[in-house]
């Protein structure tokens, strides 16, 4: 039976039961000792492995995660212990709902100017290639050992290979739960089987303790606990169903194994298909701060190269129809938004700053590829649309009388008449007979539009999920780069985002009610097209989504403050705006955070005049007409490149020469009110003098608080007003200015306008007759 704390351990009366446990139950659990030696010489070099992770640890790459166990729409839950992943070049690793990205180890690949640090991670690829080495020693026993038992061939059945290590450091703290099968020490690392990995392959571990004044028995310190749980993970998982409790066998005694520090070991060939492991932390807080680096060899799809690829064809085959290829489509876009890009950018700025030097080039061009598969599905939409249109005649002539259709209108109804063409021909290619359109195409391609805007709406609520506001500003999700609603094209005739690095560009609406608002529309044009009446269509698309919506009141994660080609500016009241543009006010305080994606851009400082603290002087739209130069000056910008969260009256008062908000100021710290005040630190910034050249601004629109967006004088919002610039804060360009504003001042004038035309004629009639006073004289 097993001892009182419930496990069978390496130790005193326990020694046979454990040893007879790793013969029989756990056989595939085995170990190095640190002073393990071969032919040549000592194998792991144990103090450089150890200087390694130090150099590491103060370059700041082991990171708290913050996972979804059970998925998109649940609770989110920040790790206890801090990791990092290492690995070949574009390998991922995916646990708990959370997609880590690897540091590449691959000396071929620059990752870091800092020497010491790229020599780390070469050290863990060594690390690497010796417990590949020894994996292969291990297997090698493990296959004699069963073919003396008369285990069928092959007896092993995984390779000797790892293309990743994830690397934890962890400590105790009372914090940590119980262990929930004996109720008796507390888990670093609770139950589980590692996932997304090859199909029996190996797990190897070594482990280094840092720190340890513990002078007891190793039994008392870190320890590695296992037990038997069939199939729960492998080939043959999906017959334990979705319950993975069940697949434990409790008749079975539980292990644990105390290694000493500089020791490896390994889960062989199936050992995680019927196993589960758990880290044990040791009782008092003397055990020491341990690092385990775990070899891992990934399934195919979890390296960032097979989905730029599965992308690549996919794309280059536009030019084929039907619902098996739209569906691939609709997929594989959805995939690369949820489990790459949003997977990315949710874990926050520090995380990106760590990476980027690697990831730059593959995010963007998951971007790039994501912004064509948005655009194809706006064609497809298009497509559908028109051949609903063109089964109910829209846009035909039914009598002799009938005008001559414009070029445009000729333009579309051979685009309808094109569409229906083709959906007539996708549907004689269809082996079964009793579906028409609105079942075998409309319906699915609108059900696939619903299941993106439900992603999106679920990876929003984990976004603003709570867990976050209790983490450090570098933790807290960055929007992803995507810009909707943009037809916006490139001087060189290629649509933005193509050109653009790091920005992702959709024709379509991005926000999950506009989105099922489209797929409404899909559905109901499957109705007109089953029906040929057009009573059944839907009213405008871009009528539905356009309706309500605060555009001044915009929340952190807008994917508007990530458009790259837009500017904002901060109204910041006289004497303040001055104050930070001279340096003499280094932080400007706020009741409320920074946009996340504006952290290191220019923002314009507009200047108001000295009003009552914490209340705007400006309306939620400032046209030029107003007279902005009235309302407002231009003062320069500034670049923002933190936050500070102040939580207590004591630390904000403490950087009172950095914010100068005194103790008796409107804006100062307000017991029983205050719960945080935000702190932006200023990075860099210019006040504008003579010789600069102010950006000329047409309109200023709210977006949030105190921060408006420009509308320079070179653009035309859609709708003719800067209030109507849309959700996505893209506006249109304006061609032949001049000419639009003659069109627009006689449109005007003949719509109407009576008063306004009787004054202008008023006023030039005027002119006449000063010049006729003029030439009498």
């Amino acid at each position: 039976l097993p001892p009182n704390d419930g496990f069978v351990r390496d130790n005193g009366n326990y020694h046979k039961a454990y040893a007879k446990a790793l013969d029989t139950s756990y056989e595939g659990f085995v170990y190095d000792d640190p002073d393990v030696k071969v032919s040549d010489g000592a194998v792991f070099p144990h103090q450089k492995i150890r200087d390694a992770l130090e150099t590491m640890e103060k370059a700041n790459l082991f990171r708290t995660d913050v996972t979804q166990p059970f998925g998109l729409g649940t609770k989110c839950a920040k790790t206890y212990v801090t990791r990092c992943l290492l690995g070949e070049p574009g390998t991922t690793y995916k646990y708990l709902g959370l997609r880590m990205f690897a540091h590449p180890w691959n000396s071929n690949v620059l990752v870091s100017d800092n020497k010491s640090l790229r020599d780390a991670l070469y050290t863990l690829s060594d690390l690497n290639d010796t417990l590949t080495r020894r994996t292969e020693t291990h297997l090698s026993i493990l296959d004699e050992k069963r073919k003396a038992r008369g285990v069928p061939q092959p007896t092993v059945k995984g390779r000797a290979k790892f293309d990743i290590t994830l690397i934890n450091r962890m400590e105790t703290s009372p914090d940590l739960k119980a262990e929930p099968m004996t109720n008796k020490g507390r888990c670093t690392v609770s139950w589980h089987a590692d996932s997304s990995l090859e199909h029996y392959s190996t797990i190897g571990v070594y482990h280094t303790i840092f720190d340890k004044r513990n002078t007891k028995d190793e039994q008392d310190g870190w320890s590695v606990a296992l037990r038997v749980s069939h199939d729960c993970e492998g080939p043959s998982a999906s017959r334990r169903g979705t319950d993975i409790g069940s697949s434990v066998i409790t008749d079975t005694p539980v292990i644990s194994t105390s290694l000493p520090s500089g020791a490896a070991y390994y889960m062989l060939d199936d050992f995680n298909h019927h196993h589960q492991h758990a880290v044990l932390a040791p009782e008092t807080s003397s055990g020491g701060i341990r690092f385990s680096s775990t070899h891992r060899l990934l399934r195919l799809g979890h390296n960032v190269d097979f989905v730029i690829e599965r992308c690549r064809s996919t794309c280059a085959g536009f030019h084929r129809k039907g619902l098996k290829v739209w569906r691939s489509e609709q997929m594989l876009l959805t995939d690369t938004e949820s489990e790459w890009i949003r997977q990315f950018y949710v874990q926050g700025y520090g995380h990106k700053a760590n990476l980027w030097p690697y990831w730059k080039d593959p995010m963007c061009t998951l971007l790039k590829y994501w912004s064509q598969l948005e655009r194809r599905t706006k064609q497809v939409v298009d497509l559908l649309r028109f051949a609903a249109e063109e089964r109910c005649g829209l846009g035909g002539s039914n009598t002799a009388s009938a005008s001559v259709p414009s070029r445009a209108e000729r333009k579309v109804r051979e685009k309808r008449r094109k569409a229906a063409s083709a959906i007539a021909d996708i549907m004689d290619r269809n082996d079964d007979d009793s579906e028409d359109a609105h079942d075998a195409i409309y319906v699915p391609v609108a059900t696939l539009l619903e299941e993106r805007a439900t992603m999106r709406k679920l990876w929003a609520e984990r976004e603003r999920d709570k867990v976050f506001q209790r983490m450090d500003y570098e933790y807290r999700p960055l929007p992803p780069p995507f810009t909707f609603e943009s037809n916006e094209v490139s001087s060189s005739g290629k649509p933005l985002g193509e050109e653009e690095e790091e920005t992702g560009r959709s024709p379509l609406v991005g926000s999950p009610k506009n989105l099922h608002v489209l797929a409404a529309n899909l559905r109901q044009w499957a109705l007109a097209y089953r029906t040929q009446n057009r009573s059944d269509l839907p009213e405008c698309a871009e009528e539905q989504s356009s309706k309500g919506g605060d555009s001044h009141s915009k929340g952190l994660t807008w994917e508007g403050w990530s458009l790259s080609d837009k500017q904002f500016g901060l109204e910041m009241q006289k004497p303040w705006a001055g104050a930070l543009l001279s340096g003499e006010k280094k932080i400007e305080t706020r009741a409320y955070d920074f946009p996340p994606a504006l952290i290191g851009k220019k923002i314009l400082i507009l200047e108001s005049k000295p009003g009552k603290a914490g209340v705007s002087s400006l309306g939620n739209v400032v046209t030029d007409s107003d007279g902005i130069d009235k309302h407002v000056r231009i003062l320069g910008w500034a670049i923002f490149d933190q936050v500070i969260e102040y939580k207590n009256r004591e630390s904000f008062e403490n950087d009172e020469k950095l914010h100068l908000v005194t103790r008796d100021s409107g804006y100062g710290w307000n017991d029983g009110k205050t719960e945080v005040i935000y702190g932006w630190v200023c990075k860099n910034m210019k006040v504008y003098s003579g010789r600069d050249v102010e950006p000329q601004v047409d309109a200023l629109v709210r977006r949030m608080r105190s921060l408006f967006q420009i509308q320079p004088k070179c653009t035309e919002t859609a709708g003719g007003s800067p209030s109507q610039v849309g959700d996505s804060g893209s506006s249109k360009s304006c061609g032949k200015k001049n000419k639009n504003k003659k069109r627009k001042k006689q449109v005007s004038s003949a719509s109407g306008g009576a008063g306004q035309g009787a004054s202008q004629k008023e006023h030039v009639s005027g002119k006449k007759e000063k010049k006729k006073k003029k030439k009498r004289f």
